[in-house]
């Protein structure tokens, strides 16, 4: 039995409709909508420092109004 086993429960990114395992995406803190990876983080970097470093999951969207 492996240890870890990839998700296969899937959602629908709110804004592009497209279909994403649990892992690849998830919820911005800021708007909270479900996101897939590319809208909630935008870049691996930016992935990077939400799973790494424990940063806010914000998204490219609500990141670019912060500006």
């Amino acid at each position: 039995m492996p240890l870890f086993q990839k998700s296969n429960i899937r959602m629908d990114c709110e804004r592009c409709s497209r279909q994403f395992r649990i892992g690849e995406g998830g919820v911005c803190s800021s708007c909270r909508l479900m996101l897939c990876d590319a809208h909630l983080h935008g870049t691996l970097a930016r992935r990077l420092l939400v799973n790494l470093l424990g940063a806010t999951s914000v998204c490219v969207a609500c990141r670019e109004k912060a500006d």
